[in-house]
């Protein structure tokens, strides 16, 4: 990740004080829409955990050009006075961010906005952090490109991101990134997908895909400055 342009994104899983997530909705939608941009930073997409492990989670996802303007957009951001203030206030005396947790990711196919991701209020978006068989990188991305994408199309979702796992996950691990036009259709069509995807076997018969954390999340719409 240190040469001149070598895209990645970065995933920040914020575990929040209890009672406070929308604060830090809050505190997304009106502070951080006007002092990420004046960083450069500028995420493909924000989310509150509605279902999953370690909830109540905040989730956004960072798209960098390379790891130096990554380091230079973070360290301005931090060193910023009106971030200073802005995060004092919206803690209002406690942390609002309690645990956190960043993991690297490489794309395998560009990231692709919802359609939903302006629409109806009941829209979800599904993060599936999936470990894979060891030494089996070609069949996964094959499998991925083949089966994977096309079955979630088939029911009526959106593969927003599909991921390389660089670090700070237990690997080989992918993640995807689905949206939903609604938690009924999730719920309705994912055990079908998740079935066909369990089928997905390397020549010697180990599954391709294997354990997933699944979160299940609302999207957090934030009109950047």
């Amino acid at each position: 990740m240190e040469s001149q342009e070598d895209p990645f994104f970065e995933l920040r899983l914020y575990r929040v004080e209890p009672g406070r997530i929308s604060d830090l909705e809050r505190r997304m939608q009106e502070d951080l829409r006007v002092l990420f941009p004046r960083h450069g930073i500028r995420p493909a997409g924000t989310w509150s955990v509605r279902v999953g492990a370690q909830s109540p989670l905040f989730v956004y996802l960072m798209p960098w050009r390379n790891m130096q303007q990554r380091t230079n957009a973070l360290a301005g951001f931090v060193a910023d006075p009106d971030w200073a203030q802005a995060r004092a206030r919206t803690n209002a005396g406690t942390e609002l961010v309690e645990r956190y947790e960043i993991l690297f990711l490489r794309a395998i196919r560009d990231w692709q906005p919802a359609p939903l991701t302006t629409g109806a209020a009941d829209a979800v978006v599904e993060l599936l952090l999936q470990e894979v068989a060891q030494g089996q990188g070609g069949e996964v991305r094959r499998a991925i490109m083949e089966t994977a994408l096309p079955a979630w199309e088939e029911v009526g979702a959106t593969v927003c991101g599909v991921f390389d796992i660089m670090s700070g996950y237990g690997l080989p691990a992918v993640a995807f990134v689905v949206a939903w036009p609604s938690i009924e259709r999730q719920a309705a069509a994912s055990e079908a997908v998740r079935e066909k995807l369990g089928k997905l076997r390397a020549g010697t018969g180990v599954p391709l895909l294997q354990r997933t954390d699944a979160r299940l999340m609302r999207p957090v719409h934030v009109k950047w400055a």
